[in-house]
């Protein structure tokens, strides 16, 4: 299931991309949820890092999609985002916000098909490595070769990350399940390492990312070995 937001205010162009949306279901055979949202505002204050591709326009009432499109990148890194436009100039202010792409009105399904099928090909290829955890105040997509570390206290998950840290409810045992194939191996029973940014050790602690974690006497072993792999590329990178 592909989750897709439309946030456009012209009910014409509305019709006409729910229309090619249903054409490109027909032609594909794949299953898209899809939900309107007539301006930026209205979808910002419901948004919850839950869709996939947002379709939307630029030239709205209340808050354009430009300041919109910043304030979703505060709270989503990985979202795909495709401006559907007038104007032609504005591509240039996309890369900004790291638009996958453009449309230029008035639309035509050729180019629609084609720039949405590029979109959902860069969506399989980021589905794998992206996880969708949630916490107290909702819901977040967190590109997993951002994680440096992940730390286990009391029943509850801390990601530590490049750009912050998120916690959430969830068992050490399912968050190694999910991260082992991605070069991440336990200096501790609490602890997660990317190998990644192991930048050295000191005494009983690893440094990952400038910060020091500890390395228990039980997982020393099987971790130095797992760094020593990784860092001599034995271990796919």
């Amino acid at each position: 299931m592909i989750r897709i937001a439309i946030v456009e205010d012209d009910k014409a162009y509305i019709s006409v991309i729910k229309e090619y949306l249903g054409t490109y279901v027909k032609e594909k055979g794949i299953t898209l949820e899809t939900k309107v949202f007539y301006n930026g505002e209205q979808f910002l204050f419901s948004y919850e890092s839950d869709y996939d591709i947002i379709l939307m326009d630029i030239e709205m009432p209340k808050m354009d999609g430009m300041e919109a499109a910043k304030r979703i990148r505060e709270k989503d890194r990985d979202v795909i985002l495709i401006f559907i436009t007038s104007m032609a100039q504005y591509a240039i202010q996309g890369y900004r916000v790291r638009a996958h792409s453009y449309i230029l009105k008035p639309v035509n399904y050729i180019s629609f098909s084609m720039e949405l099928s590029d979109a959902i090909a860069s969506l399989k290829r980021k589905t794998d490595d992206a996880l969708l955890v949630s916490d107290e105040d909702g819901a977040y997509k967190i590109s997993i070769g951002d994680i440096c570390y992940v730390e286990s206290q009391k029943h509850r998950i801390f990601y530590h990350t490049k750009t912050g840290n998120i916690q959430t409810r969830s068992t050490m045992r399912e968050v190694e399940e999910r991260l082992l194939p991605f070069h991440f191996a336990r200096c501790n029973v609490s602890y997660l390492i990317n190998l990644a940014y192991v930048s050295g050790f000191e005494k009983e602690m690893v440094i990952v990312n400038g910060e020091r974690v500890p390395v228990s006497r039980q997982k020393r072993k099987n971790f130095i070995a797992a760094l020593t792999n990784y860092i001599g590329g034995t271990a796919d990178a």
